[in-house]
């Protein structure tokens, strides 16, 4: 076609397309537009291959200088929840204002019995274990432990006496002071001996409110001792705090020893404090009477004291966080020699299990790392994968380079994907872990398109017809526009997942749309590029794997030119035409979307970061040997109070004190300083009880002092730790200015998130309307999960919802039939139901991971349903002989592309993290499921009442009026093949003319080369070259065909 006649040859294809359908012309100018770019492209990467690769790496180049702000997150907080939630939000003002200062420690024993003298040497064992642990610098135990005040009331007693009665001192012993610990290790004080001096004498007083303040505060202040803090059965029989007489004990004690005190002691004899032993044993074994005696396990616990004030004193860079709370850096260190110690000494013993505060900081970080042997097995056999599959079996036509450039290309969009994300400053969360699996199948599957439309062109051109040029510019403009609607979909797919509140989904979403991205640019372009230097080399007939090796009389073997898939979906189309096998696909698909949709109904939502840790790690041994032995009674969870003014706004706390005790349905207990202090001042007549309110109204003051001498009493003590004052609150004197106060509640034992993201909004709403002048919030470890399950649980079905909604708008335009759209947008559908309801089966729930799994498998699932519609689209016939052309040409590049990605996520089935695992449960279903529908059940349900040829609908749209109309009529696809898809098929009559033609142009160019070879043979390569650089040369030819 000459360039007089293309202006008319536009207008002829302008007033065609206006005798279109509206579905059909927009899809055709989209199509035309970039088949009519990639043609384009193609030829200039043929043209110019080694300046466009140089080109393209710049691009990845560029980008890596963002690694240099790389940045790995472990901290949960900061990845599992919304940044700007409730529990957030609440979480970091109270780090910056009131920083937790506690850290926890503990070891678990297990065995058939472990109330024997073996565990009990064995709990001895790791408690010099952990005392003797010391730090780089030097700091042991007792030096970042976290103590506790101890007060000896023996003396108070002893005043008693001598001021105001007699008593017999047969009825007190000297080790029964004890020291209450509430249920969060913390210790106050607690007067046992005087209970029972008052119980033996009737003293009718509570000496902090008759001794108070003077006596009662002297003896307070001079008698407080610290001690570290630490819980264990070892409290059950240490007469002096594990020293010499300790280790005699331990070496001659007895299991009957042992059995008397567990069922007769219930005071500690190293806090003297009253305490219940059994909550120290899991799984414990009583005789008919009810006595204990045995357990399957017990526990050791530490308890550390962050140095908040060396947190303030430091660079951020060398302040470290677990679970979002600050920590200093000697007590990490300290953490640090422990749990080396503690592996040297336990990770052996398959009885023993131990978890140290900073554990779950320190395996998070390592599971993102830990499978990386998998990728590189994973890499190899995909590598081999893709040369059996872009080559064939001889000397010349084999193709390792050009494979070793397809694989590079994934790993230049994996540093392209890494580097501009960390430039940018978004997080890498062990959920990243699974780009390079996703970024290598998603680019082999482009090769794949690329190399099968090549293929396509050969086969049907003929491979010496057109010149390497051309051919690259025929070859882009099929498989750049596939690639393109591919890439696009699965790029909209992650955009779409971008939009979540989740900081690590929003991540992972953006890193995966720049990989996905970057791969299709760089295998459309360094591929491609490399591809037309490939074909060069099979036309100069040298060797694949040492190109300087020429092979002149090579000729292919038979063996290499079949196309046994092509073969065999030849004959997997005869088979769908039985009767009796369409019944069975379609009954088969019914059971498969019915077993489905039973397990979505009991799939479970649930989300639980402790599965980020990797599986075979000491604290997931813990965590199960915890979890077994010593289950939660429900989650605690603190109400807290910020700064205001108590005499006034006290009728509001009792309100709200009120209705949490009412709240019988969700919550099993209520610990409020409240309750206590007011029925400390009734009971002790500090107050009138119709006046208590207004009193304190009236005189602040009072207030204020009632409250220290509370918090200083034998019912107060133990509230001493929910309060925050200005300054340190002093015994005798007015209480300091409150800064926070804190109610505990303990929920009931819930089982889904029906259950306890109702429970949890409830209070929130509770502590909402008390309407205090200060920020109040409830705030519970769990509440962070139970937030991030009621995010999920929402942001699951809208980003389905709209990955769906994008895939039915992407899938009309590129195949223009709203009823084919609409069988594709039904077969992704059913595939999502047979994924999710078989994750049930298969003992997945619904979390972060599988959630964003289940938005890739959208953008996975819907390529290899909208390739056979679209192709069963074009062709011609009746039915069933339109769905055997269309397994025929589609079917094996769409077995490809999901085989590929099979293999590219099959060796994560051998991990052990769950990120991986799931990951691999979730694709290999897509995989199973959505290949299934799309190459059986979709071919059957088109054979039965698919939609009709968009030729045929062109041909009923003119009536012959002359013999020369009565002609075979070139549908739009046909007529223009420069702007349109060259998958459309010429009629037979029109492929007979082409082949006849491509013989006499044949013929033509070997005489044409002949004279060019005589007339001037030292320039035969470069006059070669410059026939395949010129468009026309081919181009114009196959236009003829048409003309």
């Amino acid at each position: 076609m000459t360039e007089k006649e293309m202006p008319e040859k536009r207008s002829e294809m302008a007033e065609d397309l206006t005798k279109t359908s509206l579905g059909e012309r927009i899809s055709a100018r989209i199509v035309l537009s970039l088949e009519s770019f990639f043609y384009w492209y193609g030829t200039l990467l043929a043209r110019y291959p080694i300046q466009c690769i140089l080109a393209a790496l710049v691009i990845p180049i560029t980008c890596s200088v963002g690694l240099l702000k790389f940045k790995q997150e472990n901290n949960p907080y900061k990845l599992w929840i919304a940044q700007d939630s409730d529990y957030l939000r609440d979480q970091e003002w109270l780090w910056k204002n009131f920083p937790e200062d506690i850290r926890y420690h503990s070891v678990i024993l297990t065995g058939d019995n472990v109330l024997t003298p073996q565990y009990f040497r064995k709990l001895y064992e790791v408690h010099r274990i952990v005392a003797n642990t010391k730090s780089e610098r030097g700091r042991t135990y007792s030096d970042v432990c976290y103590r506790v005040p101890m007060v000896d009331l023996e003396p108070i007693a002893l005043l008693i006496e001598d001021s105001l009665y007699e008593y017999d001192y047969d009825e007190v012993e000297e080790d029964d002071d004890v020291i209450a610990v509430d249920d969060d290790g913390v210790v106050a004080a607690k007067n046992a001996s005087l209970t029972r001096l008052r119980r033996s004498l009737d003293l009718g007083f509570d000496p902090s409110v008759d001794l108070y303040p003077h006596d009662y505060c002297v003896l307070i202040e001079d008698l407080t001792e610290e001690k570290c803090l630490e819980n264990s059965l070892l409290e059950l029989i240490t007469p002096d705090e594990y020293g010499k007489e300790t280790d005699k004990l331990i070496a001659s004690l007895t299991q009957e020893d042992i059995i008397n005190a567990i069922n007769t002691v219930t005071e500690s004899k190293v806090y003297e404090r009253a305490q219940d032993f059994s909550s120290y044993l899991g799984d414990i074994k009583r005789n008919e009477t009810g006595h204990i005696v045995g357990a399957g396990a017990t526990f050791i616990r530490f308890f550390g004291k962050v140095n908040t004030s060396a947190i303030s004193s430091v660079d951020d860079e060398n302040i470290a966080v677990s679970k979002g709370s600050p920590v200093d850096q000697f007590t990490l260190e300290w953490e640090d020699a422990l749990i080396s110690t503690l592996q040297k000494h336990i990770s052996e013993d398959d009885s023993s299990f131990f978890n140290v505060a900073k554990s779950f900081s320190d395996l998070s970080a390592a599971a993102i790392n830990g499978d990386a042997l998998l990728f590189g097995i994973g890499t190899s056999t995909v590598f081999i994968y893709v040369q059996l599959m872009l080559g064939k079996f001889n000397f010349v036509e084999q193709r390792p380079g050009l494979s070793a450039v397809g694989m590079g290309c994934f790993g230049l969009s994996i540093l392209t994907s890494y580097g501009f994300s960390s430039g940018v400053g978004l997080v890498f969360s062990p959920l990243h872990a699974i780009i390079p699996f996703l970024m290598m199948g998603i680019g082999v599957d482009d090769m794949f398109v690329i190399i099968q439309c090549l293929n396509n062109l050969e086969i049907k051109l003929g491979s010496e017809k057109m010149g390497t040029v051309e051919k690259m510019g025929q070859t882009m403009k099929q498989a750049g526009v596939a690639i393109t609607v591919t890439s696009l979909t699965d790029f909209l797919v992650f955009a779409i997942g971008a939009t979540t509140v989740l900081p690590a989904l929003q991540s992972f979403c953006l890193y995966c749309a720049v990989g996905i991205i970057s791969v299709y640019f760089y295998q459309a372009t360094i591929f491609a590029a490399v591809l037309s230097l490939d074909i060069r080399r099979i036309k100069q007939k040298r060797n694949g794997l040492v190109p300087f090796i020429v092979h002149k009389d090579w000729t292919p073997n038979s063996l290499s030119q079949k196309h046994l898939a092509k073969t065999a979906f030849i004959k997997l189309a005869k088979i769908l035409d039985l009767v009796p096998v369409k019944i069975c696909v379609i009954l088969s698909t019914a059971v498969f979307t019915g077993v489905g949709i039973y397990g979505l109904t009991e799939l479970r939502q649930e989300f639980n970061p402790v599965n980020f840790i990797p599986q075979e790690s000491y604290l997931a041994g813990w965590i199960n040997a915890n979890t077994e032995f010593f289950p939660k009674e429900g989650e605690r969870v603190v109400v807290n109070i910020a700064d205001i003014d108590y005499t006034k706004e006290l009728p509001k706390l009792e309100w709200l004190v009120g209705q949490l005790v009412n709240e019988t349905e969700i919550l099993s207990a209520v610990d409020s300083w409240y309750l206590e202090f007011r029925r400390y001042t009734i009971d002790n007549e500090l107050i009138p009880e119709e006046n208590w309110f207004q009193l304190f109204q009236e005189d602040q003051m009072k207030f204020y002092e009632l409250l220290t001498q509370f918090l200083f009493s034998q019912e107060g003590s133990k509230y001493r730790t929910k309060f925050n004052f200005m300054t340190d609150l002093i015994c005798g004197e007015a209480a300091p200015r409150v800064q926070l106060s804190s109610i505990q509640l303990t929920h009931k034992l819930f089982n889904s998130p029906t259950q306890w993201i109702p429970a949890m909004n409830k209070i929130k709403t509770l502590v909402r309307e008390a309407n205090f002048s200060s920020r109040a919030f409830p705030t519970g470890t769990e509440y962070a999960s139970w937030e991030t399950d009621e995010v999920i649980g929402r942001e699951l079905y809208q980003n389905l919802g709209l990955s769906l909604i994008c895939v039915f708008l992407t899938t009309l335009v590129l195949i223009a039939s709203l009823k084919g759209c609409l069988f594709v947008l039904f077969c992704v559908l059913i595939t999502l139901i047979d994924v999710a309801g078989f994750m049930h089966f298969w003992g997945l729930t619904i979390d972060v991971i599988s959630c964003v799994n289940l938005v890739i498998a959208v953008g996975l699932v819907v390529d290899y349903s909208a390739h056979v519609a679209h192709c069963f689209l074009v062709q011609t016939g009746t039915r069933q002989e339109r769905v055997h052309s269309t397994l025929a040409e589609i079917g094996p590049a769409v077995l490809n592309g999901g085989f590929s990605t099979f293999l590219a996520f099959i060796f994560t089935a051998g991990s052990t993290s769950h990120v991986f695992i799931t990951f691999f449960k979730i694709f290999f279903l897509t995989v199973l499921f959505g290949l299934f529908h799309g190459l059986i059940f979709l071919p059957v349900l088109l054979g039965l009442v698919g939609p009709a040829s968009h030729k045929a609908a062109e041909k009923t749209k003119v009536e012959p009026e002359s013999p020369e109309d009565s002609k075979p009529k070139l549908t739009l696809y046909q007529k223009y093949p420069t702007g349109v898809n060259l998958a459309f098929e010429l009629n037979e009559k029109q492929v007979e003319q082409s082949e006849q033609f491509s013989e006499v142009q044949k013929e033509a160019e070997e005489k044409s080369e002949e004279k060019l070879k005589i007339s001037s043979p030292t320039n035969s390569k470069k006059s070669d070259e410059g026939s395949e650089g010129s468009p026309s040369s081919g181009y114009s030819s196959v236009e003829s065909v048409f003309e």
